[in-house]
């Protein structure tokens, strides 16, 4: 029976960190490792954006009788791709944002609450799909509300290749915000039903309005009037080879990239930006940009870098918009996620 219409926020996220890496089931749709019935975790989105499934398509017209594509010509692979999809929504201090946040930086899946910082000598994590290696992978499962006319979409073998966290002042009180994509070197199973089970998203939120004002950081300068910021990650993820459910193996890109973003009022404080940025010959050593959190929360703090950009915001008020990159030093963390203390 055709009887459910969807919305798009009718559809759930839930993540599992997977023991071996990858497609694991007796026979598509019923998937047996990691089992999704429970002990999954549940992110707070309000916008998913279901994979392109992109299958390798060969549609030329051949030397055969006409001008037009024969039945026989036709050829569809369904294994050789990468499929990803974009999520957004409330950030949490939780064990599925956490997930995320250590997929991205190459850190060891944990399931649970935990500080995750970036390496400054990370190389991220890479194997082969199929093996009994936990911590690497997880399964991410696209619930619609109702099982009976819609199907869960299941990738297995997943990578978290971008992330970032952002608060605006002026939107939603400058509410914590995530945006993410994940990658799969995997076939994605596309009719499971299977009712996930596991634990929902926190119920605490995290504003800007509770941070450290006098302890927050951007451009090395203490304590601005800070209206926004963005944290973002970006991890590549490639693939190889070829198996019975896709790629092979998977690994991480050559580069790692640590970014961020302020807009602070120009004023005495802040006015050495737009001249330092000016005049950069050299890295910042310490307190780049921080955003701390009281305990239990979420700080975010970037060691180490260089101004990428500053240029005035002439709005009501004047502003600055300040761009920063993180470097490594050869020891210190690039990027830290203070969750734990």
């Amino acid at each position: 029976m055709a009887n459910a219409a969807f919305s798009p926020k009718d559809f759930k996220a839930w993540v599992i960190e997977e023991t071996t890496t990858g497609q694991v089931y007796s026979s598509p749709p019923i998937v047996t490792a990691p089992v999704i019935t429970g002990s999954m975790f549940q992110l707070d989105v309000d916008s998913v954006a279901f994979p392109s499934l992109s299958p390798n398509q060969v549609t030329a017209v051949r030397t055969r009788g006409g001008r037009v594509l024969q039945d026989g010509d036709f050829f569809q692979d369904n294994l050789i791709k990468s499929v990803e999809v974009s999520l957004s929504g409330t950030f949490h201090r939780d064990a599925g944002t956490t997930m995320l946040m250590q997929s991205v930086t190459g850190s060891d899946l944990t399931g649970s609450v935990v500080d995750v910082a970036l390496s400054g000598t990370a190389t991220g994590v890479s194997g082969k799909y199929g093996i009994a290696e936990p911590g690497k992978t997880f399964t991410l499962v696209l619930e619609p509300s109702d099982l009976t006319d819609g199907f869960n979409t299941v990738m297995l073998g997943c990578l978290c290749t971008s992330f970032s966290i952002s608060a605006d002042i002026g939107s939603d009180s400058g509410l914590y915000k995530f945006e993410a994509t994940i990658s799969s070197g995997q076939k994605p199973i596309t009719n499971n039903v299977t009712n996930p089970g596991g634990t929902a998203f926190a119920a605490d939120l995290i504003t800007l309005q509770g941070a450290t004002a006098a302890d927050i950081y951007v451009g090395a300068i203490q304590a601005p009037v800070l209206t926004t910021f963005s944290v973002s990650l970006e991890s590549p993820a490639v693939y190889t080879g070829f198996a019975a459910n896709g790629y092979h193996s998977f690994a991480r890109g050559a580069e790692f990239t640590v970014n961020s973003t302020a807009t602070v009022k120009y004023d005495a404080l802040t006015k050495p930006l737009y001249h330092n940025f000016n005049n950069q010959t050299a890295i910042t050593d310490g307190n780049l940009f921080v955003i701390p959190q009281s305990s239990n929360k979420c700080g975010v703090s970037i060691p180490n870098g260089a101004l990428s950009e500053v240029s005035f915001n002439e709005g009501d008020i004047m502003m600055l918009d300040v761009s920063m990159i993180g470097t490594s030093d050869g020891s210190a963390s690039v990027i830290i996620f203070d969750q734990a203390s």
